[in-house]
């Protein structure tokens, strides 16, 4: 792991190889200094955390009437498909994305943009969306196997809405609610028009579907920011990059042990608290007699 030689940040925006291209440039996402070091094995970097939402279309089915209705999947006329999704990774400014084609859309063809979102979870340790685990990773589940595409290979995943739930009293959970709430990127405002659109293959209103999707994913980024230190299960990033005295939940080095002990029925462990995304409770893995403070997330 290469840390800033300014500040001490772990976090390290790749900016090319050095003028004589034996060192790796590194941009602090801290202090946005630049430095350089050696060429080192990718195993040896922050875990790839990618955030990321989809859009689908509409499906179109026989219906009797527009009140209490039941529709049985013999009545579907054409079923959902991909339309878009939107992605970036974590801390990087650049927002990806790709959305089908005029044609790819009226053929509800979406195989071409179901490998491409496919490529980018192959490469992902952590995935973060809204609604992710119940809607977005189970929606592309189901294209996947249905384009004969094989499972990507595992990620560990980070739910918002879950954690929202569970951990706020909100009056809405939604997505467009706390961003507007916490006065962050905020979606953009449409309609129902724009699905019916997108999928007659109106190239205008697939471009405008598209700023939709990607706004969603910068605010879903914000959001999980503010609420990160609230997540009592996030993945273990000192696990992930192997490294014992790090944030378990951001990755970063600067901790501080506190006054408190974490107390089982059997042993007592020192708790720590980080300074960079200000999670209150991290314990030793160790018991509060040996030294080694390797940490972990708890819940109290």
């Amino acid at each position: 792991m290469q840390y800033c030689p300014y500040c001490g940040s772990s976090y390290g925006r790749k900016k090319g190889k050095s003028s004589r291209g034996d060192n790796q440039r590194l941009e602090c996402y801290s202090c946005n200094r630049q430095y350089q070091v050696p060429f080192v094995d990718e195993t040896d970097c922050f875990p790839r955390i990618l955030l990321f939402d989809i859009e689908t279309s509409l499906m179109k089915v026989f219906v009797w009437g527009l009140y209490k209705q039941r529709i049985p999947h013999h009545n579907i006329i054409d079923d959902w498909y991909i339309l878009s999704w939107s992605a970036k990774w974590l801390y990087d400014d650049n927002i990806m994305s790709d959305i089908v084609t005029p044609k790819e859309s009226k053929n509800r063809d979406d195989k071409r943009v179901v490998k491409s979102m496919h490529s980018l979870l192959e490469k992902a340790d952590i995935v973060i969306a809204h609604n992710g685990d119940r809607f977005d990773l189970r929606k592309l589940n189901w294209r996947f196997i249905n384009n004969g595409i094989n499972p990507p290979t595992p990620y560990k995943t980070i739910d918002t809405l879950k954690v929202s739930r569970r951990e706020f009293a909100a009056s809405s959970h939604k997505l467009d609610f706390l961003t507007k709430n916490f006065k962050l990127h905020t979606k953009l405002s449409t309609d129902f028009k724009l699905w019916v659109d997108c999928m007659s293959g109106d190239k205008s209103r697939l471009n405008e579907m598209e700023r939709y999707n990607k706004q969603d994913v910068a605010a879903l980024e914000d959001l999980y920011l503010i609420i990160r230190p609230y997540m009592k299960n996030h993945p273990n990033l000192g696990v992930i990059m192997d490294i014992g005295d790090v944030c378990s939940t951001c990755g970063e080095k600067d901790i501080e042990e506190t006054d408190s002990v974490y107390l089982t029925t059997a042993s007592k462990f020192l708790v720590y608290k980080c300074n960079s995304c200000k999670t209150p409770y991290i314990r030793s893995k160790k018991h509060i007699n040996n030294k080694n403070t390797e940490l972990r997330s708890v819940s109290f």
